[in-house]
């Protein structure tokens, strides 16, 4: 667990649990223990946002659109030899 993410959650602790001990004893389990004794164990989801990078991106956009470009060319194709006469 990265430093920011560790201090977020100890500053989350914090104002949901006042007066509690924050304690991480794995990488996805915190203890809270209370000054009176008592202790709670808590998962935490670890999840990862994984964003496409810019090439990726491009990709998403500029594949379809050469597929739709190529559609168009081999239509057009098609209407001008109708057009011509040529007969299909």
């Amino acid at each position: 667990m990265t430093k920011v993410a560790e201090l977020a959650i100890r500053a989350k602790a914090a104002v949901q649990y006042p007066g509690w001990r924050v304690d991480f004893v794995g990488p996805a389990t915190i203890a809270l223990t209370h000054i009176m004794g008592m202790e709670r164990v808590i998962e935490v989801k670890r999840h990862r946002r994984r964003r496409d990078g810019p090439i990726m991106t491009a990709a998403k956009w500029i594949v379809p659109a050469v597929i739709l470009m190529g559609g168009m060319v081999v239509a057009t194709g098609w209407i001008m030899a109708l057009a011509m006469g040529v007969r299909l």
